[in-house]
């Protein structure tokens, strides 16, 4: 029994050693595993920083293009609004011209009426006496006041219809394909 329990004693104390040196074996796995990890951890980070990095440079790149790309339309759009502007001063000089016609018209008319008027009356009564030549020349002096006052009648009737014109009734509009 003793011999037995010796050979027990001997047969433990070897599993013992044997179940050490796994133990010691398992330790020094687990810590090249851990190292391993710790690499891979590492490469990781360094990769996925650098993916960042690279994403962050195109993303950058797509920005300053869509950036470029507006500042493009906006300079487009900047022109054309200074050819309408151009035109829309061309067109209000156009009008103003319009305007300004109709009363430049009346305005000489009754200009014209007033200095006909004056020069006629001194044409007339320059006549030396002659009752017959006073008659004629103030049915002449008479008729050219009658065909001064229509002209006058004629250009008032025709501006106030073209203001009436342009306030509304007739105005030309724009085509609605341009709106």
């Amino acid at each position: 029994m003793v011999a037995e329990a010796q050979k027990n004693h001997a047969a433990t104390a070897s599993a013992t050693e044997k179940l050490q040196g796994q133990a010691e074996a398992n330790q020094e796995l687990v810590s090249k595993v851990g190292g391993a990890v710790q690499r891979i951890e590492k490469r990781t980070e360094e990769r996925v920083s650098q993916a960042v990095e690279q994403v962050a440079g195109e993303a950058g790149q797509v920005v300053t293009a869509n950036l470029d790309a507006s500042n493009e339309r906006a300079e487009r759009i900047i022109a054309a609004t200074a050819k309408l502007e151009a035109r829309q001063l061309w067109s209000a000089a156009a009008a103003m011209c319009l305007v300004l016609l109709p009363v430049a018209v009346v305005v000489a008319g009754l200009w014209m009426a007033v200095a006909g008027l004056i020069t006629g009356a001194q044409w007339a009564l320059d006549v030396d006496g002659s009752v017959w030549l006073g008659i004629g020349r103030w049915l002449v002096v008479g008729a050219g006041l009658a065909g001064v006052g229509y002209a006058l009648f004629t250009s008032v009737r025709w501006f106030t219809a073209l203001v009436e014109t342009w306030r509304g009734r007739g105005m030309p509009k724009w085509p609605k394909w341009r709106r």
